[in-house]
């Protein structure tokens, strides 16, 4: 049928015959594309290829390839081909190589998917996107990088988001595990009113800026004692100590990091020479890897507490977060000498999407495959995408009415006539909300609409849908978190979140319809509310829950030091 229409559309313009409203303005439609090599759909891989973010990015693509072998549109035969881009995005993220790299790539390339440095892909996405050509980001976090889709659709259309969730919705899982942790030193220190003194050491780069201040604003919001600025280091630094130095000065009980370069590995080789005892939360990508324990004399070690870093996390072994997960880690370590996935391997999901895109619009036109650059979107837009790590959509796109003011609270300047979700379009993400029930301060309340909670952003068009669906607790992105423990002759990393911390209230592990059906009752207000306030019941969902696999966060050595500094020991 497209086809078809493209046709008449064709003859009338070659007869001369004007259509009514066309004019001297640029036609509603694109013209349809064939597939650069006859057989073949071409995927370009960008990224940093000496390093381990871009070097597992094709390696997950190279899965893909290999799991989709040969599929079929319409009566014809393809294979999916990969070309390696190289971007040189962690040493030199602004600079012009990787946009040379890409726009040579562009010629042979059907689609891409990659992408780390949120510095490198802004640049290098503009030549992608002038060749309306679909481009998945799977390893920059910024959610400016989706915001250019609400702020120019008709150039920006082309780029989604794969993986992870935004750095907005990152600081929210990162929340969720403070808070496990603060109720885990509170119950098994026997001290309920224990606010921890955080320092924040972050990357100087692009994609924290938001994550940080957010995450920030979050603890100080729980009264947390919290640095007032947060100590920044290179992505790349080889060296930190004179800034460990400097926070071990202030005597932190926990360091919240914000690591996605190599500096991770730096700080994993120094932090216990400052801080032998302080616990290292957050996010560090170098700390997915399996190397990371035999490169870094972690705190956690044989010679520091039992408790390793806590980190969020992609990938572990033994938790299978969708029902391809298992399959995909067996592979992916069986081609790669036993090594774990970390978070930018999932371009194999965003490969395998963007074949399920052509195999839905394509068609063959004689023995040519063809396809309208739109319709690739509409499908990218309209599709729940099961991945490895996580089953999600895209935000949808901004209906051009409704808006909203994000509060972020603690002081922050409240930012009034964002883009906003409509009701409609929260309830189609979030069914649920319909039934839920939330504590108001002085009484039980029925959840009611806002755009206030639904701006953009962090809630922005093609950008990963985050938080809970499925009864399970497994439709949507949600967090995953690890930890290195000492376990006697070495480290391991042990998947510790989700999981259940709220056995004080009297509440078992409840999957989201039972804790619903709990709220249909006649709820306890202090339950509901506590459950609110350490985050394990909001809006995006009852998190209350564990994928099976998951092990138990160990922060026994760590208390054990935290039980000494209240009762005065010296730091």
């Amino acid at each position: 049928m497209k086809r078809i229409i493209f046709l008449i559309i064709a003859t009338l313009l070659v007869l001369g015959i004007v259509l009514p409203g066309c004019g001297s303005t640029p036609p509603p439609w694109s013209p349809y594309k064939s597939l650069k090599t006859p057989g073949q759909l071409t995927i370009g891989v960008t990224g940093a290829m000496l390093y381990d973010q871009g070097l597992h990015a094709w390696w997950g693509a190279q899965l893909a390839a290999t799991d989709v072998g040969s599929f079929a549109v319409g009566n014809q035969t393809l294979t999916l081909k990969l070309v390696q881009i190289e971007t040189n995005e962690v040493l030199n993220p602004g600079g012009s190589g990787g946009t040379a790299a890409v726009s040579a790539a562009i010629s042979s390339c059907d689609f891409m998917v990659g992408g780390f440095r949120t510095e490198g892909v802004l640049v290098y996405r503009e030549p992608i996107m002038s060749a309306n050509m679909t481009f998945i980001n799977c390893g920059a976090a910024t959610e400016n990088l989706q915001n250019a889709v609400l702020t120019d659709y008709a150039r920006y259309k082309w780029f989604f988001k794969g993986t992870p969730p935004n750095e907005y919705m990152l600081a929210e899982s990162f929340s969720k595990l403070l808070n496990m942790i603060v109720v885990k030193a509170r119950t098994t220190g026997g001290n309920m009113s224990y606010l921890p003194k955080i320092a924040v050491l972050s990357e100087d780069a692009e994609w924290t800026r938001s994550s940080r201040d957010w995450a920030q604003l979050k603890m100080n919001a729980k009264g947390y004692n919290v640095s007032t600025t947060p100590w920044l280091v290179s992505p790349t630094a080889t060296s930190i100590g004179t800034t460990l130095g400097l926070i071990a000065a202030t005597k932190p009980d926990i360091i919240y990091i914000i690591f996605s370069g190599p500096v991770g590995v730096t700080y994993g080789n120094t932090v216990g020479d400052y801080m032998p005892n302080v616990l290292s939360l957050g996010i560090n990508v170098e700390a997915q890897r399996q190397e990371f324990p035999g490169a870094a004399k972690y705190a956690g070690g044989s010679g520091g507490n039992s408790s390793g870093t806590v980190f969020l996390d992609a990938f572990a072994l033994g938790v299978n977060i969708t029902a391809g997960t298992a399959q995909f880690m067996s592979d992916f370590m069986a081609a790669h000498g036993g090594k774990w996935p970390i978070y930018t391997a999932a371009t194999y999901d965003g490969s395998r999407t963007l074949v399920e895109a052509l195999q839905s619009e394509g068609f063959v036109d004689g023995s040519t495959v063809k396809y309208l650059p739109e319709d690739i979107v509409a499908y990218m837009e309209g599709a729940i995408r099961t991945g490895t790590s996580a089953t999600s959509a895209v935000y949808p796109n901004w209906d051009g009415v409704t808006t909203g003011t994000l509060n972020r609270g603690y002081g922050s300047t409240p930012i009034p006539n964002l883009p906003a979700l409509t009701q409609a379009q929260v309830l189609n993400l979030y069914p649920w909300l319909t039934s839920a029930k939330y504590f108001n301060g002085t009484a039980i309340n029925n959840w009611t609409y806002s755009p206030n909670d639904w701006t953009m952003p962090p809630f922005t068009s093609h950008d990963l849908v985050y938080g809970l669906r499925a009864s399970d607790g497994s439709q949507w992105a949600t967090g995953m978190a690890s930890q290195w423990q000492w376990n006697v002759t070495g480290l391991a990393k042990v998947p510790i979140w989700p999981k259940p911390y709220i056995a004080a209230l009297g509440l078992p592990n409840l999957n989201m319809t039972a804790w619903l059906g709990y709220l249909a009752g006649a709820p306890n207000p202090t339950v509901v509310a506590t459950c609110q306030g350490i985050e394990v019941w909001d809006k995006y969902g009852w998190w209350n829950w564990e994928y099976p696999g998951t092990g138990t966060v160990n922060v026994t050595g760590w208390v054990d030091w935290l039980k000494g500094r209240w009762a005065g020991n010296p730091y």
